[in-house]
């Protein structure tokens, strides 16, 4: 027997192996397995992806598999097959896309450990880096390379160890490291014996009622080790070793409302309901009960015995969705997002595997939980950019999601009260059938929305008089409101007036943002942190602060009205999602009067007393400008403003600098469809998405000097990349430097995915020779060129 295996390499190959006589479990598609590889065969974890009878090659040169560890497939065939489609689809390989998929607690790797075996090494010449390195190992045995690093921190480290084994002073070994699945220990009654002592009486006792009980219950119970052990010494017993799972981290938020559907509801429950497959778009009104309704959907197909994924497209979602959730399902249910702990992840992914729960809530990566008798995913708030990874495979959750349903003949359905342009020309194509809600479930009308002009009104700093004495009035009722803006920190820029000097992060060309409550300048794409400037490194003029974040905005505040109770909700104070749930949950409470927050603040949530929405600047909406731009500002007014008045009647005021814009008039104005029209004919005219399938290049230098040489190697490229797409010049990105690299970007067009696929396919085959030397990205459908 042999199996195909794929590996976490951006290699578009798989390997084969021979399987033995001696592996721990028979070999199946979708297992982990171990295996040598490279001419030092070091073991590394592969995902079997076939099974093969025999090979075209002599089977004298295919090496053995080292083990497989499991009797279970963190793969189902289909996962494996859709996997594949993503490989080819977003330009990856296989091994690449199943490993970013696969929480990194599975993989059992080789590594080394060194020891001294030289204590003197008096008469041998040594460097201050050696010396250091053998002073870290005396005394101590044998320790792992990457904890030697890590403490020691020495620039040439491995040059040094290289040396110090080389001289014979060092020896190195290998040694497996194990994953992070979670164990628990049992023990299990093998037969029943008289044993002395009233202790070990007792056990076999306890063991012969139980038949198997875990060693941690046993210790519970008052017995010790030592009568454990003289259990088993005596043959009364045998302690395994199993796989188990660890339970939610609990949460303080809940929910447990009773709904019933209205007719309008029921007619979306109905259509999901009763279809083998297809793809939903459940369209309606902020406010108009769509989460209902896709939970009543989801608890029909779990009653029918199909489990159910519900994702979401921010973390800080989740407790919120969770305690609705668990009103319906009660604590059976599982989370897969990126703030869980390894074990966390592990554990989540056997639930899936093993069947333990039939509903899971997760972000985009949970898309490929192997969840067995998979009947529907729910893609909630559908339009939302963070469904895109922003790293290799690059790909979309809700596309993903809409690609399997079709595999596996199940429905999809996706969630918005602003659906994306694309979804929308899907909609109008017939590819998606829509079902829409388009009141309100309470008699609560849709907010009253002004918008105020910043370049006419009289305002206090950001804050027009509109805003602030509405602000007054609704905390003066005992009401709460919400004031919008999509940047963190205080200040957006620092800049000198009489040079012109910008304090940039050193490997972005970006301005750094001060955060106050840090006292740094934080980079807001490397992340990077600076003390604070104050004079102009260029000429010593004092430096003036412009712009705003949501620090400046929560400090004004409190300043202007000092009796307001205050919360800021963003990324900074939001990191846990226990310390987010937490803050959710108190205000719902009341216990504030001003909440001041980014997006997060305006996902999905229900604020009883929210009954105020001021979006500061709208302009900015968009964020970098490019062919979405229109789209985001549209989507965030119609999101924001609809957090005000759920319960009862509310008001938003939109602050901006050209109320004329077609995005801002069409939200305020709630013109929904005349905004899709009005984008999809600017798109077509255009040639932008969804009127073809958009492909990101990117490239990235060290040296602006190797510029030259990687346009002259593009130019070659373009006449058989036109085969294929439509070829944009190679031309310097929005952000031209991130991380100390430049970067140069050309976006091109496929006419469809059957082009993109074979375009794709010529990429990979070309892009690795020809730009060896050269960093780039391919990005299939960006949500952003910036």
């Amino acid at each position: 027997m042999f199996v195909e295996v794929a590996l976490d390499l951006p290699l578009e190959k798989t390997f084969v192996y021979k399987v033995g006589d001696y592996v721990s479990h028979e070999p199946e598609v979708g297992k982990r397995v171990i295996v040598p590889f490279g001419s030092n065969d070091f073991l590394r974890t592969g995902i079997i992806v076939d099974l093969k009878e025999k090979v075209e090659f002599p089977e004298e040169k295919v090496k053995e598999v080292f083990d497989i560890p499991d009797d279970f497939a963190v793969f189902m065939e289909n996962t494996i097959a859709l996997a594949k489609w993503i490989a080819d689809y977003y330009c990856a390989s296989l091994g690449e896309v199943l490993f970013f998929f696969l929480p990194s607690g599975f993989e059992i790797t080789e590594s080394f450990r060194v020891s001294l075996i030289e204590e003197n090494v008096s008469k041998i010449k040594l460097s201050p880096s050696e010396r250091k390195i053998i002073e870290a190992l005396q005394g101590r045995g044998a320790c792992k390379v990457s904890v030697l690093k890590r403490r020691l921190k020495i620039s040439n480290f491995y040059q040094s160890l290289k040396n110090l084994i080389n001289k014979g002073v060092v020896v190195r070994e290998e040694f497996i490291e194990k994953d992070s699945i979670p164990k628990k220990r049992f023990l299990i009654l093998k037969e029943s014996k008289a044993l002395r002592g009233a202790k070990s009486k007792e056990l076999v006792e306890f063991l012969e009622r139980r038949g198997k009980v875990s060693v941690d219950e046993l210790k519970e119970r008052g017995f010790s080790l030592a009568v454990i052990n003289r259990v088993v010494k005596e043959g009364v017993a045998d302690v395994v070793e199993e796989k188990v799972t660890v339970g939610n981290r609990p949460q303080e938020l809940k929910d447990l409302r009773e709904i019933e559907l209205t007719p309008s509801q029921k007619k979306a429950f109905e259509a999901v309901t009763s279809a083998e497959s297809g793809t939903f778009l459940l369209y309606g009104v902020t406010g108009s009960g769509k989460m209902e309704v896709y939970l009543k959907i989801a608890k029909e197909f779990v009653d029918r015995g199909k489990s159910v994924l519900i994702l979401v497209p921010e973390l800080l979602l989740t407790p919120e969705l969770r305690a609705r959730v668990e009103s319906y399902f009660g604590n059976r249910i599982g989370i897969f997002h990126g703030k869980l702990t390894q074990r966390e992840k592990v554990s989540a992914w056997l639930k899936a595997v093993r069947g333990e729960v039939k509903i899971f809530i997760g972000t985009r990566a949970a898309v490929m939980l192997p969840l067995k008798d998979l009947g529907l995913i729910v893609v909630d708030e559908e339009q939302d950019d963070s469904y895109k990874e922003q790293q290799k495979p690059y790909f979309h959750a809700r596309e993903v999601a809409i690609k399997r349903g079709k595999r596996e003949k199940f429905p999809v359905l996706l969630v918005s009260a602003t659906p994306s342009v694309d979804t929308y020309y899907r909609v109008q194509k017939g590819e998606i059938e829509k079902l829409e809600l388009k009141e309100r479930v309470s008699t609560v009308p849709l907010p009253f929305i002004k918008v105020v002009n910043l370049q006419d009104s009289k305002r206090t700093n950001i804050f027009s008089k509109e805003l602030l004495t509405a602000l007054e009035n609704t905390v003066k009722k005992g009401e709460q409101a919400l004031l919008f803006i999509n940047r963190r920190g205080f200040f957006a820029q620092s800049f000198c007036p009489s040079c012109g000097f910008i304090a940039e992060c050193e490997d972005c060309a970006v301005p750094l943002v001060y955060h106050r409550s840090e006292k740094k300048l934080i980079c807001h794409i490397c992340g990077k942190r600076y003390k604070p400037v104050y004079r102009c490194p260029k000429c010593s003029t004092r430096l003036e602060f412009k712009g705003y974040g949501t620090e400046r905005v929560e400090e004004e505040i409190k300043i202007l009205f000092p009796e307001f109770k205050v919360v800021r909700l963003d990324q900074d104070t939001v990191k846990n999602p226990s310390v987010g749930a937490r803050l959710i949950k108190e205000i719902k409470e009341g216990k504030y009067d001003v909440i001041v927050g980014t997006q997060i603040a305006t996902k999905g949530h229900n604020f009883p007393k929210l009954t105020l929405v001021g979006i500061l600047i709208a302009d900015l909406l968009g964020g970098a400008p490019d062919y979405r731009g229109a789209e985001r500002i549209f989507q965030s007014i119609v999101h924001t403003t609809g957090r005000a008045g759920r319960f009862k009647p509310g008001a938003a005021i939109v602050q901006c600098f050209n109320p004329d814009l077609p995005a801002i008039k069409f939200a305020v104005e709630y013109r929904f469809e005349d905004f899709y029209r009005e984008e999809l004919e600017t798109r077509s005219i255009l040639n932008y998405p969804p009127f073809n399938k958009g492909v990101l290049v990117e490239f990235q230098l060290d040296k602006l000097s190797g510029f030259k040489k990687l346009e002259e190697k593009f130019r070659l490229l373009k006449g058989e990349l036109s085969k294929y797409f439509s070829v944009g010049e190679l031309i310097p990105a929005p952000i031209p430097k991130v991380s100390g690299r430049y970067r140069f970007t050309s976006f091109m067009r496929a006419l469809n995915e059957e082009v993109l696929l074979s375009g794709i396919m010529w990429i990979k085959k070309t892009f690795p020779d020809t730009f060896r030397s050269f960093r780039y990205k391919i990005d299939v459908e960006p949500v952003r060129i910036i």
